[in-house]
């Protein structure tokens, strides 16, 4: 019962659910029946705007057809009427240029001869309508005279065109002079040859020149070419003008070949390099050649010989030349670039070895004079010589590398004419350096060893300052002096050496032991065995303070490995050699020894004659010996004002104190003598003075 009770309870309120629903539902329906309505009115009146718009649309394509069926036949009748008209209006064009043809030599022929340096522009315009005319009757009536009468008019405007192109060439050309180039510049530049305006003319007739030599060489029966016309009076003008210039660049004041001789401050003339018979006479150099050494290039060279000054100044010359290189690279450059601008492309080469060859056969033979100079100062042993060519050397294999560089327009080769002088300089400098430098490495080991080519007081040999000053001044060159003597033996052999300060240091450490050989061998020309050690002791102290001093010392301490390095081992042989030095002063200490005289005696003592005479033998002895070194030593020199006292002092400590003890203070007051002052000549500070007078000659 309650179950039914609950069923209808729950039929009841779906009931009530269903019914709010459909309600819902029916006004829904409604709404929507409205809006459908309105679409369907919304629809009905596009319906009847697209009826109306095809109407229209038909309406306009049917007056269109019928308007275009009327338009054509007119346009087209108008186009037949335009074309005829533009087809008239060319016909009379052409009769006008033919009949301008037939009066062409009549209007144009003063102009052509006469008036071609007012306005080239125009003149090569005239020159086009010259050619057009000949192009027509050479088509349409090539046996007429007016032909014959435009052609001879041509000709004449071309031969004017090659006068001109000449007369503009000499008379727009700029002079030049030395300050035109900057004194700070290393490298050739490009200079101002031809105003620019004049440039532009003749580009324009070079050009047209060139344009119409084909037409001419197929069409005129002549005899000229007047592109190589424009050629060669391109190379006329510009050979004169650079040759004349060169002459003066090398005659002029800031570059000039005959200078004041006189050589550079640091090396002396000859007479002053060397004492007497130092330097290698003729004969030596050729017992040196016997003996195996390198032909020098002088025999290449011996034509001229004659025409170099003896005392010319090798330095200032190099270095003026260098100024030249400059100079003459900088107007190569700008005359290749002038010659790109204004000679056809085919000629350009041949026009520039034409235009260059006086003015490089100025500069080769200024190039090999100075090598020939530089060998005549080397042949009299004033290595110092070499100096500037390096510098030459490093100008010129610059300015080569520059000129083959391509830049500036430049792209010849530097191994092929016209330049191939300039390369040829080049070698030769460089063959003179690598030769002069292996010479003297020669020199120095083969150096005269004989008494008139010692001084007499041992003092610092002249070859071996300026041996030090040399190798001092190669290390400025280093890199370049490095890849010149990379061909130069080496302990005998002949392998490269990769690294150029290795290489440096490998030649400067064969000239320094040659040297050191040589100085052996010069001093066993003393007789006196302590002057000889005095001498070398002079010589390895100046070649141990220049080494120090310089970067040498920091070279061959850097490239060769050992245990001791170089200053070391001059100071370990100056010990040696004063060990000999130091034995003069023997004879001294003899006389002062007690086992020579072995009694010791009271001031009170009576002393027997014999002992007297003792007494007074020591100090005989003593005294003798004493004058007899002062009047050697004072002559000796030692130029090093430090090492002199040094070795001063080393004397007065190995002599004062003992002839103090030993002698003054141990027989000052015995009597020996009825005058002891006769035979105690000298107190200790009176030995010590006459010690101190040692190496100076005012004394």
């Amino acid at each position: 019962r309650i179950q039914i009770l609950f069923e209808g309870a729950m039929s009841g309120a779906a009931a009530t659910a269903l019914t709010g629903d459909v309600a819902l539902i029916d006004a829904q329906l409604q709404e929507d029946k409205a809006k459908l309505h309105a679409l369907r009115t919304v629809l009905d009146k596009s319906s009847k705007l697209t009826d109306d718009m095809r109407s229209s649309l038909n309406e306009f394509d049917d007056r269109l057809s019928f308007l275009k069926s009327k338009i054509m036949p007119v346009y087209q009748e108008m186009q037949m009427k335009i074309r005829a008209q533009v087809n008239g209006e060319a016909v009379i064009t052409e009769l006008d240029k033919v009949d301008r043809y037939y009066s062409l030599r009549k209007d144009l022929e003063k102009t052509i001869q006469n008036d071609i340096a007012s306005s080239i522009p125009d003149y090569i315009k005239n020159m086009k309508e010259l050619y057009k005319a000949i192009v027509f009757f050479k088509k349409n009536n090539p046996g007429s005279k007016e032909i014959r009468n435009i052609m001879e008019l041509f000709e004449t405007g071309l031969d004017c065109m090659c006068r001109e192109f000449e007369d503009l060439l000499k008379k727009k050309t700029l002079p030049l002079s030395n300050e035109d180039i900057p004194p700070d510049t290393t490298s050739p530049i490009v200079l101002e040859l031809i105003r620019e305006e004049a440039k532009h003319k003749l580009t324009s007739i070079s050009k047209w020149v060139e344009d119409t030599h084909n037409f001419v060489q197929e069409n005129f029966q002549t005899k000229h070419n007047y592109r190589e016309r424009v050629c060669t009076n391109y190379t006329g003008v510009r050979k004169r003008y650079l040759g004349e210039k060169v002459n003066d660049l090398a005659n002029s004041d800031d570059v000039s070949f005959t200078v004041t001789p006189t050589l550079p401050k640091r090396y002396p003339r000859n007479a002053e390099i060397t004492r007497k018979g130092s330097r290698l006479s003729r004969d030596n150099v050729r017992r040196q050649s016997k003996r195996g050494h390198r032909r020098t290039p002088s025999d290449q060279l011996a034509s001229l010989h004659s025409t170099i000054k003896e005392d010319i100044n090798v330095e200032k010359t190099a270095r003026n030349f260098s100024k030249l290189t400059l100079y003459f690279a900088s107007l190569l450059r700008s005359e290749y670039a002038l010659i790109c601008e204004l000679v056809p492309e085919y000629h350009r080469k041949a026009v520039f070895a034409e235009v260059v060859g006086t003015a490089m056969e100025r500069y080769e033979h200024d190039g090999r004079m100075l090598v020939t100079a530089a060998l005549e100062q080397i042949a009299r042993n004033n290595w110092a010589a070499v100096f500037p060519l390096i510098q030459l050397y490093q100008t010129m294999t610059r300015i080569a590398s520059d000129l083959e560089s391509g830049e500036g327009g430049m792209e010849l080769n530097m191994d092929e004419p016209p330049l191939q002088p300039i390369s040829v300089i080049r070698s030769s400098v460089s063959r003179f350096i690598r030769e002069t430098l292996e010479n003297f490495k020669c020199f120095v080991e083969d150096d005269v060893v004989k008494h008139s080519n010692v001084a007499c007081d041992g003092t610092v040999h002249q070859l071996t300052s300026n041996v030090m000053s040399i190798c001092e001044t190669l290390l400025i060159y280093e890199d370049t002096v490095g890849n010149l003597i990379q061909n130069i033996e080496h302990k005998g052999t002949r392998q490269l050496i990769p690294n150029l300060r290795r290489v440096m240091a490998h030649y400067i450490n064969s000239i320094v032991k040659a040297l050191e050989r040589n100085l052996e061998s010069k001093s066993k020309v003393y007789d006196n065995r302590c002057l000889s050690a005095l001498f070398l002791i002079n010589n390895y102290n100046y070649m141990r303070n220049n080494l120090r001093n310089s970067k040498i010392l920091t070279l061959l301490n850097d490239s060769f490995t050992s245990d001791t390095d170089l200053e070391s081992k001059y100071i370990d042989w100056i010990d040696k050699q004063m060990s000999v030095y130091r034995s003069w002063y023997k004879p001294l200490l003899d006389s002062m020894s007690d086992q020579v005289h072995a009694a010791v005696y009271r001031d009170s003592e009576k002393l027997k004659d014999s002992q007297k005479d003792a007494i007074k033998n020591k100090f005989k002895m003593f005294n003798n010996t004493l004058e007899e070194q002062l009047n050697i030593q004072k002559k000796w020199s030692i130029p090093d004002s430090k090492f002199r006292e040094w070795v001063r002092n080393d004397n007065v400590d190995a002599i004062v104190d003992k002839y103090a003890e030993r002698m003054f203070r141990k027989y000052e007051k015995v009597n020996f003598s009825s005058n002891n002052k006769k035979y105690i000549l000298h107190t200790p500070d009176d030995v010590k003075n006459i010690l101190n007078m040692f190496f100076d000659q005012k004394s």
